[in-house]
């Protein structure tokens, strides 16, 4: 899956109207940054805005590598207890108006011309027999294969999930076009593994990446909390080694969602990443 891409260091951009996507790209790429996944979670996905960023994108020469869709509505509580319930498309409260939103994206991308769709699909269960894993697979065997006819990928974003329930997940669902967005900081943060390890689970299945630092939780209903990369438990050096071992070469994004952080950290965080890449073996 891997070859023919120049690696790209580049971070997320928020937009809430297509309008601001010119400004934050141009922000970008007068800072050397060459690529963004985009969030954009409108109420209504349409073409038009599709194309307004699209040519934002074009003028700039900004690469967005990505559409990060997230849900419309706020019970997400993110955290290690009550989102077992509450946060993904298996939830049985909330599941199917976010299954809707997420499809509704898809005329959206392919007038974008980005062909991967990030998601949180929400916990995973361990335990293959659940009623909950088996919401899991048919909610995302239903979004796989409607991305699928459309020409496009869905990506899932690590955490809330232990490596081997992610790659099972893949396995189960069969539908030949989902990949893996590993965000190196949630795998610690949510306590169910580490992006060393779970490079060897589901190395194969990267496609993109969130590049952030993390400590593990002490608390078994809260996260760990995020730190500046290169201040946590994440092992760098081991991952991009693991990373250009599968030949990896496509996106470093870096994701920063620290209080108070902006573009001078992030810029920080992507020379620190940039200048191991190039230095590991």
């Amino acid at each position: 899956m891997y070859g023919g891409l120049k690696m790209k260091f580049g971070t997320l951009v928020r937009i809430s109207d297509s309008n601001e996507a010119a400004g934050k790209f141009s922000q970008l790429i007068s800072n050397g940054i060459e690529s963004c996944q985009l969030i954009y979670k409108p109420a209504v996905y349409t073409k038009e805005d599709a194309q307004i960023i699209r040519k934002a994108a074009a003028d700039t020469g900004i690469d967005i590598s990505a559409q990060f869709v997230g849900f419309r509505d706020s019970f997400c509580l993110w955290d290690n207890r009550f989102d077992f319930i509450n946060a993904g498309i298996n939830s049985p409260i909330f599941g199917a108006e976010r299954i809707e939103y997420v499809c509704s994206a898809i005329p959206f991308m392919q007038e974008l011309g980005v062909t991967d769709m990030i998601i949180h699909a929400g916990h995973v269960p361990n335990n293959p027999f659940v009623d909950s894993y088996a919401r899991m697979v048919s909610a995302v065997a239903l979004i796989g294969m409607k991305l699928k006819a459309a020409g496009l990928n869905l990506l899932f974003e690590t955490g809330p999930e232990s490596p081997v329930s992610l790659l099972r997940l893949i396995k189960d669902a069969g539908c030949g076009n989902l990949y893996v967005n590993l965000d190196t900081g949630n795998l610690i943060m949510y306590g169910y593994g580490n992006p060393v390890d779970a490079l060897t689970t589901i190395g194969r299945y990267v496609r993109n990446t969130h590049f952030k630092d993390g400590l593990p939780p002490t608390d078994p209903d809260r996260l760990g909390a995020e730190v500046p990369i290169g201040q946590g438990n994440v092992d760098f050096q081991k991952v991009i080694k693991l990373l250009k071992g599968l030949g990896y070469d496509r996106y470093i994004t870096i994701e920063r969602e620290i209080s108070g952080s902006g573009l001078s950290d992030i810029l920080e965080a992507i020379k620190y990443i940039k200048d191991l890449w190039y230095s590991v073996g």
